[in-house]
């Protein structure tokens, strides 16, 4: 999901056509991107920017909101969502997904209790481990370099498993900065649901072919992410080993 009422991410490329499946334009990079990274690993995906194709959602193992904004849910949406959810869906939501239906309590517990406020300069920074339990940073080395826009958060999420955060260096690009407490990715049970989610994925080079330093880690993480709220693998690990 990828419809945009709002400002649209040059990761997004152009606007998608009508009904599932669309072709995909050369500047949709984040579409492609996550459409082959997920075939290789033989998950079958459908895609849409089209409100009358959000629908039948309980024939699929999670949803992923990829930087779908502003109202991207009309109320049938909310509704089908929500309903999906409670029946024990899975939910990823990646970088302007924290951009969406900020009049909508439901969708701000699902992000954890949190929203965009604003972001710091697109530029290098250092990604910091908090969780390298779970399955989406057991692969991580302990920091790596990541280019990004650094959304500090407003509400701040609570009560959710911090996976990643970033340097407080970095965070404190804007001066409402969170420094040392910045994170970046998470994940939470919600009314039901498997929700994961990242600020991380701005920069297109981080779907596309471009080098970019740290996008192996940022990948892996997404898929990882993906997986484990449809059940493949498992899901948001304590920080330790210790028993919950």
């Amino acid at each position: 999901w990828s419809r945009t009422a709002g400002p649209r991410h040059a990761h997004l490329g152009t606007k998608l056509a009508e009904g599932m499946n669309p072709p995909l334009g050369d500047n949709n990079h984040a579409q492609k991107a996550l459409k082959a990274w997920v075939e290789a690993r033989g998950i079958t995906v459908d895609y849409t920017e089209d409100l009358a194709e959000f629908k039948d959602l309980e024939k699929y193992n999670t949803v992923i909101n990829l930087s779908g904004n502003r109202d991207t849910f009309d109320d049938p949406a909310q509704d089908r969502l929500t309903a999906y959810l409670n029946g024990g869906g899975g939910f990823v939501g990646i970088h302007n997904a924290f951009g969406a239906e900020y009049d909508w309590a439901y969708y701000e517990g699902l992000l954890g209790n949190a929203n965009f406020w604003n972001h710091g300069p697109n530029r290098v920074g250092t990604v910091e481990v908090v969780n390298d339990h779970d399955v989406s940073t057991s692969f991580m080395p302990e920091t790596w370099g990541f280019k990004d826009e650094w959304y500090n958060l407003d509400p701040f999420p609570t009560n959710v498993n911090v996976l990643l955060k970033v340097d407080a260096v970095t965070s404190m690009a804007r001066p409402n900065g969170h420094g040392e407490n910045h994170p970046v990715s998470w994940c939470q049970y919600y009314d039901g649901a498997k929700s994961w989610l990242t600020t991380l994925g701005h920069d297109p080079a981080a779907w596309n072919e471009t080098p970019l330093e740290g996008k192996e880690f940022f990948k892996e993480h997404v898929l990882s992410g993906i997986e484990s709220t449809m059940g493949i693998k498992d899901f948001c690990a304590p920080a330790s080993d210790e028993p919950e």
